[in-house]
């Protein structure tokens, strides 16, 4: 499976309204490997663009190509660790209910859509 690109959807650079979030969660190999392929919307019900770039993984919103998160990643001896997590918070991009839903909206993405646990 080819990995999602910059250049394969529509997206917009994070603007500088944004937060970090107290979220850290560490993957191991093959996690890691799985999140480095991103996420490319196939239909359009699929609301999520995805896709690791210098050690960077950038969640985009598909149909407005907003990004809404971005997490920070860096390799260990047993996996990957999350360094930095941060959220969009422009109120006109991104309606968050606040930095505990935006945590559970990511964990869901990261589970259910990238390691395709759910």
């Amino acid at each position: 499976m080819e990995p999602a690109r910059r250049m394969s959807w529509q997206s917009h650079p994070m603007p500088a309204e944004r937060e970090m979030l107290n979220y850290a969660p560490f993957f191991d190999d093959v996690e890691a490997e799985q999140l480095r392929l991103g996420l490319l919307p196939r239909e359009m019900e699929d609301k999520w663009f995805v896709f690791f770039e210098e050690g960077w993984l950038y969640f985009h919103r598909s149909w407005t190509g907003h990004c809404i998160f971005s997490m920070r990643l860096d390799g260990s001896p047993a996996g990957v660790r999350t360094l930095e997590v941060w959220v969009n918070r422009n109120k006109d991009q991104y309606n968050s209910a606040g930095s505990e839903s935006d945590i559970k909206l990511l964990e869901r993405l990261i589970s259910n859509q990238l390691l395709r646990r759910g």
